[in-house]
């Protein structure tokens, strides 16, 4: 397997693979999760209702999100719980709030769990999943240079998998790495570890595009090639800690054999 050459913002590296968070990533992150945080936050406060509970006075800051006059989500906290962590930390968190009520923990666990699994079971009809701008033509260049792919994502493998079919890309990549498929999630480099794994790379051989804190330090405690920051946002003003270099689109990567 031969080495590309990668150039970006003055940049570059040798690489044999690629890495990809998903959200934020291959596909516009409020697309998908926008619906889902509304629907997730509307469950929850019916729960809570049933016990004589309401929401607290900032609901959105429980997956953070941003919720607007109407109701509706359009933003995100790039350093939240939804951008970086695991179902199964933010269902910690919700069930935290009926445990308040006086909920027994296990019984408030089975309650949010409920909540959070109609919520992904509708995503896929109710939202419209847009990928993230280049990311096809993009993923077609590594295509072209044989250059082994998958995703490593906070989010669980199955609906992971479910996320990219539907969106038509899920053929690219060799691999999708979920929060539930090592025994440390992100920033730890276990997913880049099993990725390159699976892959038949080393960490070292590959670079790591995401667009979350957490993606970059994950690569940068794995040891991979380069950590790529994609930010199509807007939102940072500068690379953040561990990113080697910050993009705005995919076509600002440079790849030649």
């Amino acid at each position: 397997m031969w080495m590309v050459q990668m150039n970006v913002g003055g940049c570059s590296a040798q690489v044999r693979g690629i890495l990809f968070d998903k959200d934020g990533t291959l596909l516009q992150f409020i697309s998908l999760w926008g619906w889902w945080a509304e629907t997730v936050l509307s469950g929850l406060e019916r729960e809570l209702k049933k016990e004589g509970g309401e929401l607290p006075e900032q609901p959105g800051y429980i997956l953070g999100v941003y919720i607007e006059e109407n109701g509706s989500v359009r933003k995100h906290d790039r350093q939240g719980p939804l951008a970086m962590g695991s179902p199964s930390q933010m269902i910690g968190i919700a069930t935290y709030l009926l445990y308040k009520e006086g909920v027994p923990w296990n019984e408030a666990v089975q309650r949010v769990t409920e909540v959070f699994d109609y919520a992904n079971e509708q995503v896929l009809d109710r939202a419209n999943i847009v990928p993230i701008s280049g990311v096809v033509p993009f993923l077609e260049r590594c295509r072209e240079l044989d250059l082994p792919m998958a995703v490593v994502t906070a989010d669980d493998k199955r609906p992971s998998e479910q996320h990219l079919e539907k969106m038509g890309i899920r053929q690219y990549f060799a691999a999708v790495i979920g929060d539930d498929c090592v025994e440390h999630g992100k920033p730890y480099p276990d997913m880049v570890e099993l990725a390159c794994r699976e892959l038949g790379l080393q960490p070292h051989e590959v670079a790591v595009i995401g667009d979350s804190v957490g993606d970059m330090e994950m690569g940068h405690s794995a040891g991979s090639a380069l950590q790529v920051f994609i930010d199509e946002e807007r939102q940072f003003d500068a690379k953040p800690a561990k990113a080697d270099v910050m993009i705005r689109a995919y076509d600002e990567i440079e790849l030649t054999l």
